[in-house]
């Protein structure tokens, strides 16, 4: 039998006095989208049942929904029944997401503008602010309409550039990189492209999509030479390609509040081959998710800082708020001087590389492409392809972080300056259009031979002080929930309560521990 009906439909059966078995009626509140489809992935739903299921709604269900209200009825003289010994309850929480709802529709539209024109499995971007770590706005298509939960598949309800981790080709390429500026490898020094065909030690063949004769450091990383690359990688070890992708974060989740958050792939440097280092500096070998790799670029783009990313700004209840996101470093990953040498070659990429398609309006843009084959059955495919593109927008005074991955455009769309490229120029031409803070912002081109012009002040709101951001984990055993939350808000841990009611009786994180900010620790009341 049906469990629910519409007001409508229950007015019915009422008047027409229907008899059924075992039949009665009961209000029910329904969580209603306003906005549909629209970041659905990240919100997630409620089911029929008033639980939360996926997104949001289920990582913060017990905040989200709050405590009934439970009462004890009895019955009086007169056969009508009262209430007594009343249970207080406490509201559902009120949570602020860092979503920008405007950028939001305008990532998902051209998003499923790509899906479509390319026939793509999927297509998914993330737009991320370097200096603070909040998603500005993260999707995926095929997305769903959380109203209608119920006419979608299991696969719909992924937020992918969270769940889903993909060998990301040449945008890896700023790996291999770092490892040449750290070790101070010689701008001017020309390696043998081999004209587009090279052997590796275990006999497989590496190619460019361009022949090349002979390339510098930054030409083979603006013209995108796999062979140069793995040229640069014989004079850098193991440890340092290794070190540099474990701090930077690959391999390791990020730890935010949204299930089934994938760590990608990134196998111990005792498991690699010889030929290892090579392949991982091209983008293979490796599995990353976009959230990742918009870190691994907002690191870039904010002088050098591996963040935390947020999703949730504050969340509030009975208008007292009970946590904030913080906004400090992980740790630091690279130097301020090798951050400008990144982002200077990102616009170079733009302006004669690779991506020159992005090339819009004069504004300065950064961006590294990758078109990547697909890993199946143990083999590079030939005809599926993922077309992926890191943008840092604008270059000079870094605002945005953007990650567009297309996984298996149709062949001839493959490519990423046919597929992603676009995608991002269209979204960053409605972003200008739509952010009055573009308007202060005059458009310049960069002469050919020019480098970019380095503002000294263009990361002045990042100058932390400290990069741990350890704390002690207070014993929360024996407190009420909002005494919990105020010992917890204090050292920047996130509770997670299976109710709002009673006292901790059992926490995840032991006290005395070392603790992140942003830590999330489970909680058990009991009354």
């Amino acid at each position: 039998m049906k469990k629910t009906f519409s007001i409508l439909i229950a007015i019915i059966l009422l008047k027409e006095k229907i008899k059924l078995k075992d039949y009665n009626t009961q209000k029910k509140n329904k969580r209603f989208y306003p906005y549909n489809n629209l970041a659905s992935q990240t919100l997630g739903f409620v089911n029929e049942d008033g639980l939360g299921q996926s997104g949001i709604e289920e990582s913060l269900n017990t905040l989200l929904s709050g405590d009934t209200l439970k009462t004890k009825l009895k019955k009086g003289v007169k056969g009508q029944f009262f209430s007594q010994n009343k249970t207080a309850n406490l509201n559902g929480s009120q949570v602020q997401l860092t979503i920008d709802i405007d950028i939001q529709q305008i990532l998902q539209d051209e998003l499923k503008k790509a899906y479509i024109d390319t026939k793509a499995k999927s297509a998914n971007g993330i737009i991320m602010d370097p200096f603070t770590g909040d998603i500005i706005s993260i999707a995926s298509i095929p997305d769903y309409n959380p109203n209608n939960y119920s006419d979608y598949s299991f696969e719909d309800f992924k937020n992918r550039s969270i769940t889903d981790s993909y060998e990301p080709g040449s945008t890896f390429k700023i790996i291999p990189i770092i490892a040449a500026y750290q070790k101070e490898l010689s701008l001017d020094k020309k390696y043998y492209c081999e004209n587009g065909e090279y052997y590796l030690k275990n006999g497989k063949k590496l190619n460019d999509h361009e022949k090349h004769d002979s390339l510098t450091i930054n030409e083979i990383f603006i013209h995108s030479s796999n062979i140069g690359i793995s040229k640069i990688t014989q004079e850098i070890e193991n440890e340092n390609i290794y070190r540099i992708c474990k701090s930077l974060g690959f391999g390791s989740i990020t730890g935010i509040p949204l299930k089934s958050e994938s760590k990608g792939i990134l196998r111990n440097i005792k498991n690699w081959s010889k030929c290892s280092k090579t392949y991982i500096s091209i983008g293979q070998e490796i599995g990353v998710t976009n959230i990742q790799l918009a870190l691994a670029y907002s690191s870039i783009a904010n002088g050098g800082y591996l963040l935390k990313p947020h999703i949730i700004k504050n969340i509030s209840i009975e208008d007292s708020i009970i946590y904030n996101r913080n906004i400090e470093p992980i740790r630091k990953v690279v130097s301020k001087e090798i951050s400008y040498k990144i982002l200077e070659n990102l616009n170079e990429v733009v302006m004669k590389g690779t991506a020159k398609n992005l090339n819009l309006n004069g504004y300065q843009i950064g961006g590294k492409t990758g078109t990547a084959q697909k890993f199946t059955n143990g083999e590079y495919s030939k005809n599926e392809f993922i077309s992926s593109f890191a943008t840092v927008f604008p270059i000079d005074e870094p605002k945005y972080i953007m990650i567009i991955s297309i996984d298996s455009p149709e062949y001839g769309k493959h490519w990423s300056n046919e597929s992603a490229v676009p995608t991002a120029k269209k979204i960053i031409n409605r972003i200008i259009i739509n952010d009055e803070s573009f308007l202060n912002i005059t458009p310049t081109m960069i002469a050919k031979n020019d480098t970019m012009k380095k503002k000294q002040n263009s990361i002045k709101h990042i100058s932390y002080d400290k990069v741990t951001t350890e704390d002690i984990m207070p014993n929360l055993k024996g407190k009420t929930f909002k005494e919990a939350i105020s010992l917890a808000s204090k050292n920047g841990i996130m509770l997670n309560p299976n109710t709002l009611k009673g006292k901790v009786v059992w926490q995840s994180l032991k006290p005395g521990i070392r603790t992140k900010k942003d830590q999330i620790c489970k909680i058990k009341l009991s009354i």
